[in-house]
């Protein structure tokens, strides 16, 4: 299994990541990051990764087959 880390470092990569605000005021969220470098909010509102203030965790593996 992977082990992820919080970094203030954005993403510089498509995927899948792990977000949270800089005070911690809400529960961490997944979210995709596109190839010109925007997300989504949980409101349905876009933003550009390098204006988002947080930290970041990530890019998410995803999982294995059974038996691997």
């Amino acid at each position: 299994m992977a082990e992820y880390r919080w970094s203030m470092e954005k993403p510089a990569a498509a995927g899948w990541y792990w977000f949270r605000g800089p005070a911690h005021e809400a529960d961490p969220f997944i979210v995709q990051v596109d190839e010109v470098g925007q997300f989504q909010w949980p409101d349905g509102g876009f933003q550009e990764v390098t204006l988002a203030k947080g930290e970041w965790a990530g890019p998410i593996q995803q999982p294995g087959e059974t038996g691997e």
